[in-house]
């Protein structure tokens, strides 16, 4: 009895584990990693059925090598493991909703995006607007100013015409005042030309603007097609995810920014940049102008107003010699009287009666004297010498009072010439100074 029941006390006991280990951990292994694909499965599912009901916010998982079970909380508050088994055998379908959602985002990055293309191009727009505005008000200065040129030269011909009027042949020769006259015609005919070239130059600018306007509007209607369903003000949200601007991204075909819209804007620019440097160009030439206008003006009148000085001068100068003329003539008659009441004495009486004894050639001096045959006494030859001598001084001395008759009278017919002509000049520099000038002066302070 004792031996029997020793030999059942060292008989071996029984492993807890019959199975070889590898094979345990083998099916271990599988279960787990069943277990993890369930369960991502069941947490992938959280995120795209969010109307789904909640569930427990814990869900147990079994840990096969430690034999206890696993508290897990999920990292949603929707849906979990429990609560998507137990509405039905299958979930209900979230594709349609994701795909909604995924094609709405989708659509309202393209509107905004699109919106704000368009914006950007009616900006654009109105900045041509606003060029072209400028550019309008600046033509119409250069009109207002051609006006003003064609002005002077129609007063340049008045006054070319107007000095044709001076009294004689003599004083319409061509002087001084003429050549600045022609010279300010040629200078007027050119600045008028480039006038009219820079004018024709701003119409067909202006026609480029008004053409950029049109496609840039066009442009931004195409664009605003997609953006009816935007709200046209409030603030954009703060879950909206702020993307690059579009116009700072390569442009797209098929996207907000077309190939269409960034030649149309770089057309624009270019357009408001031409016009720009035009209306530079076009204030510059106007000032240059109106500086030369004024010069060529200046010039004209400065010359007319010296030949007007010129002619008074002269005429000052005419009036003393002819005042000093009618002097001498009144000497030379003086002295012609003189010389007639020598000649008279020298002639003696008509009746030889009415002769003085002492006057006589045969008074008793001069027969006792030729009493001898002796030279004979000069008197009678002096008195002849005497008498033709006066008669010649006499005719020397008409001559001369008619020659100072004749000077006298072109003197006085040379003053009245110059006197006319100083007023027909200062008739035409009264008429450049109110035609020519307030209006010079009135474009400029434009």
């Amino acid at each position: 009895m004792k031996c029997g029941a020793q030999a059942v006390r060292s008989a071996p006991a029984a492993p807890l584990t019959v199975g070889a280990q590898k094979w345990r951990d083998e099916s271990l292994r599988s279960i787990q990693r069943a277990q993890r694909l369930v369960l991502q499965s069941h947490m992938d599912a959280l995120h795209s059925a969010a109307r789904y009901r909640r569930a427990p916010l814990t869900s147990t998982f079994t840990d096969y090598e430690s034999g206890t079970l696993s508290k897990i909380r999920p990292k949603s508050t929707g849906a979990t493991l429990h609560s998507l088994g137990m509405n039905g055998p299958f979930p209900p379908p979230a594709l349609r909703d994701q795909s909604a959602e995924a094609s709405i985002s989708m659509a309202g990055e393209y509107m905004r995006s699109v919106r704000e293309v368009e914006g950007h191009l009616r900006r654009t727009a109105g900045k041509v607007t606003q060029e072209a505005t400028k550019l309008q008000h600046q033509q119409e200065r250069l009109e207002k100013l051609l006006r003003s040129f064609r002005k002077a030269l129609l007063v340049n011909q008045q006054s070319t015409d107007g000095r044709t009027f001076r009294p004689s042949v003599k004083e319409t020769v061509k002087d001084g005042a003429d050549l600045l006259l022609c010279h300010e015609k040629k200078g007027l005919t050119e600045l008028k030309q480039k006038l009219e070239t820079m004018l024709r130059d701003t119409l067909t600018q202006q026609q480029a603007l008004a053409q950029s306007s049109r496609q840039l509007l066009n442009c931004a209607f195409e664009r605003s097609r997609v953006i009816e369903l935007l709200p046209q003000h409030g603030s954009p949200s703060a879950t909206v995810h702020h993307s690059p601007s579009p116009l700072s991204m390569k442009p797209d075909p098929s996207g907000p920014y077309t190939p269409e819209c960034r030649d149309v804007l770089e057309a624009s620019a270019a357009v408001l940049h031409k016009s720009q440097q035009l209306r530079e160009n076009m204030k510059q030439l106007m000032c240059d102008a109106i500086i030369k206008q004024t010069t060529l003006h200046h010039s004209v009148n400065e010359g007319l107003l010296k030949k007007i000085t010129e002619t008074t001068n002269l005429q000052h100068h005419l009036t003393l010699s002819s005042a000093a003329t009618r002097q001498a003539i009144s000497r030379q008659q003086r002295q012609m009287q003189c010389a007639n009441y020598s000649h008279g004495r020298v002639l003696g009486p008509l009746s030889r009666a009415d002769l003085f004894c002492r006057e006589r050639l045969d008074r008793p001096v001069v027969q006792v004297y030729e009493r001898h045959q002796s030279s004979c006494l000069p008197e009678s030859s002096l008195l002849t010498q005497g008498n033709a001598m006066l008669k010649q001084h006499l005719d020397f001395a008409e001559k001369a009072v008619e020659d100072l008759q004749v000077a006298r009278l072109q003197l006085e017919d040379d003053t009245c010439l110059k006197q006319a002509a100083a007023g027909v000049d200062s008739a035409v520099v009264r008429l450049r100074r109110r035609l020519v000038l307030p209006m010079c002066v009135q474009v400029a302070n434009g």
